[in-house]
């Protein structure tokens, strides 16, 4: 039996990463319904807390862990009446993991972490804001915190105050924080500054005039910097663009457009993205232009033209793109440094099959590995040290003394660690790397640091240091799956590594009771634990009973794990027959088994030196009344007074009657002499037998003739001439075994023992 306890880990709660590099100059891959996406219409994208991707689209919510889409059906949900809330589609996530979804005067909550829907949200608003029944509208600022709207009055979770707001400014359309203050945007242009301690007023600004607000009163959408700039979208009439500076407390208008627009993604200061009726905008705030992005690269050259609809930046610095029709496009700046051209551009002069490098290490290419000659010792690298494969064509070093290696399925990096170790990381076709063989020796250091090599399909050209960037990404695994057995327990962690997932590497720590082991795995090597899409699949097999904890790590280097840990602490029971209570058992029947077997035998011994006693007695009145018997035929007659005749007439009968007894059991002791024979000698009755015998010496019949035979017994024993069986046969007993049972229930010992005694 395993009982479990999962760990959950502190929510990383930061603002996006910036971008260097041009969306528009990005390689796109691209997800649809056929890689498990609900629908190709997606509505919304953003990424939550413990950094899953969500992504709205027309028929259901999708998250997304890197590895597969899970849905959030809702098709029995009957949505919320959300009175004051008249604009379009909006996705929050609040610190609770609870995911409010908005449409047009609707509203649906659904628990992240119960995974399921909130079916009263009037009942659940109301356990987090008392003082009032309903709610009609709904915030979620840039840190995760609620903010809840009746009528006027405007509560957060930051006071559990509510402050009332004043009609003049028009309705409520945005909240954001930043700093110990938080910023409420109304339709009428106005944004008011509200103290987050004591939820009053600080000050109130207007963005334009009355008149001009009727044109912009519809929609609005938020976006903090971390500078503290707020940027807004606004839609009524036609568009607007608009920055509010909290330092300066001044608005600026950046643009106006006559089509509607729809999110906003801020970038850094330097550009801002966001999508509109009309695609994907760029706008430089430098230059205050504008321009629009019609078309995007996908990663196998082609051109796409897609509507966006919605734009994310992720914290590892990747940009999402929801479209109408086609499904979400995702890039990373960093996800392709490989470039591939026309191999006449390039003049290989040297044949890099056989390098000494600047440590006097001697490299040579072969169809079977990468021999390596240093200090005068030979060794081999294969593809099970992490080679991209065991054919080598090319090696050439760069300028940060790596070892870079062309193969027949992609090229490999190879560093040599100051404590001898190698290190190797390997790419694909994946990343960019061209299909097919490699030309033997055609491997080239450039000029500006750059790596060319040259293949069959045209030459490969990449920078080292784009490659080495890529490892700064921080990943934060996540339990995604848990299955238990018996002793064995599985377990499935993505690394949520979006840009790079065939390059994932996993640390787990097992500890039990303070003993831990630390095992990496590496991706392309241990490709049964790590799949192609960087995904963990973990088996603890035969585990000892007792309270286990699990963390596990991910990285892209794996000599670095900067990324938050992911605990699981599970529990093996053992079986029940070693359980505590089994234990306790088995002490109890312990204790209950001596203290029976000393009762026991107690019983035995008293029962023992009863019969022992009780034999003595018998054969000393035997033995008194035999003596008696002789001294009577010894002594002369004298005469006595009546009644003392008659007594001793009385013993002597009693005498004589025993002595007659006792002669005929010994005429007959080798003989099988019954009770039946003994009252037939005697002229009585068998029951007259019983009472006679009974009366003189307390025994019955059988009792006394097995006593005079068992008598003989002894003596023949102590005489020591005969064996038992011969003894059993002289006294009349069927067998030694008898005998023996019937002399130690008599004597209470065994004949062997009473023969040394």
């Amino acid at each position: 039996m395993i009982r479990i306890v999962i760990l959950s880990l502190l929510i990383i709660l930061s603002v996006p990463t910036n971008i260097k590099a041009d969306v528009s100059k990005l390689l796109f891959s691209r997800l649809t319904a056929e890689d498990g996406l609900c629908d190709n219409q997606v509505m919304h994208v953003m990424q939550l807390p413990d950094e899953r991707m969500l992504f709205t689209t027309l028929g259901n919510i999708n998250i997304y862990d890197g590895v597969n889409f899970s849905h959030i059906h809702h098709a029995d949900i009957e949505p919320f009446h959300l009175k004051d809330y008249h604009g379009f589609y909006h996705v929050y996530v609040d610190k609770r993991q609870m995911v409010w979804i908005k449409n047009t005067q609707s509203l649906m909550c659904f628990d992240l972490q119960q995974n399921r829907y909130i079916t009263n949200i009037p009942e659940f608003t109301k356990e987090i804001w008392p003082e009032k029944n309903t709610i009609t509208d709904v915030f979620v600022d840039t840190d995760y915190h609620l903010w809840l709207l009746s009528g006027r009055a405007l509560w957060n979770d930051y006071s559990c105050k509510s402050v009332n707001l004043s009609p003049a400014w028009g309705e409520v359309q945005d909240v954001d924080v930043y700093g110990q203050y938080g910023y409420v945007f109304f339709s009428t242009g106005h944004i008011v500054c509200l103290d987050l301690k004591t939820s009053s007023v600080v000050y109130a600004k207007a963005a334009y005039s009355s008149q001009e607000a009727k044109k912009y009163d519809m929609t609005s959408m938020v976006v903090r910097t971390a500078d503290g700039h707020f940027y807004q979208i606004r839609n009524g009439i036609e568009g607007l663009f608009l920055c509010f500076d909290t330092k300066s407390r001044t608005w600026s208008k950046l643009f106006t457009a006559h089509f509607t627009l729809h999110t906003l993604a801020v970038k850094d200061d330097a550009e801002i993205y966001f999508t509109s009726s009309r695609g994907l905008w760029r706008y430089h705030v430098k230059n205050k232009t504008r321009e629009e992005i019609d078309n995007y690269t996908l990663s196998d050259g082609n051109k796409m033209s897609a509507s966006a609809n919605t734009i994310c930046f992720d914290r590892q610095g990747g940009v999402w793109v929801g479209t109408y029709r086609d499904g979400l496009l995702y890039a990373h700046p960093d996800r392709y440094p490989f470039r591939n051209i026309d191999s006449t551009s390039l003049s290989f002069d040297t044949q890099a099959t056989s390098v000494v490098d600047s440590r006097g290490y001697l490299w040579e290419c072969t169809t079977d590995g990468l021999r390596l000659t240093r200090n005068g010792k030979v060794s081999m690298v294969y593809s099970e040290d992490g080679l991209s494969n065991d054919c080598v064509c090319a090696i050439v070093e760069d300028k940060e003394h790596c070892m870079w290696v062309s193969t027949a399925n992609g090229i490999s990096c190879i560093e040599v660690k100051k404590d001898g170790g190698l290190k190797i990381n390997s790419y694909r076709h994946a990343d960019g790397v061209q299909r097919g063989d490699y030309i033997l020796g055609r491997a080239k250091l450039l000029d500006d640091g750059s790596i060319a090599m040259e293949g069959k399909n045209g030459c490969t050209v990449f920078h080292p240091n784009e490659l080495m960037r890529m490892r700064n990404i921080q990943l934060n695994p996540i339990l995604r799956r848990m299955t238990k057995n018996d002793h064995e327990i599985s377990l499935d962690f993505s690394a949520l590594n979006y840009a790079f997932p065939q390059h994932t590497y996993y640390k787990y720590t097992l500890t039990l009771d303070r003993d831990s082991t630390v095992t990496i795995l590496r991706p392309g090597v241990d490709r049964s634990y790590i799949d192609d899409n960087g995904a963990l699949h973990l088996t603890l097999l035969k585990l000892k009973p007792g309270k286990y904890q699990l963390k596990v790590e991910a990285s892209l280097d794996a000599d670095r794990w900067t990324g938050k840990a992911k605990v699981v602490s599970f529990e093996i029971l053992p079986p029940w027959w070693q359980s505590t209570w089994a234990y306790v058992i088995y002490t109890l029947l312990t204790i209950g088994i001596v203290v029976g077997g000393m009762a026991l035998y107690s019983y035995n011994q008293r029962k023992r030196m009863m019969r022992q006693m009780k034999e003595e007695r018998l054969m000393a009145r035997i033995e008194g009344l035999m003596e008696q018997c002789a001294r009577y035929e010894d002594e002369h007659q004298s005469v006595k007074p009546t009644q003392e005749i008659a007594e001793n007439d009385m013993d002597a009968q009693d005498s004589e009657f025993l002595k007659k007894a006792i002669a005929l059991v010994e005429k007959n002791l080798g003989k099988q002499y019954t009770v039946e024979q003994l009252s037939s000698d005697l002229c009585m009755e068998r029951t007259g037998l019983y009472k006679k015998l009974s009366a003189i010496v307390d025994k019955s019949p059988s009792l006394f003739m097995r006593s005079i035979r068992l008598s003989h017994a002894a003596r023949l024993i102590r005489e020591g001439n005969h064996s038992l069986a011969e003894i059993a046969t002289k006294t009349g007993f069927s067998s030694a075994s008898y005998l023996s049972r019937c002399f130690q229930e008599e004597y209470g010992c065994k004949p062997s023992e009473y023969a040394r005694q």
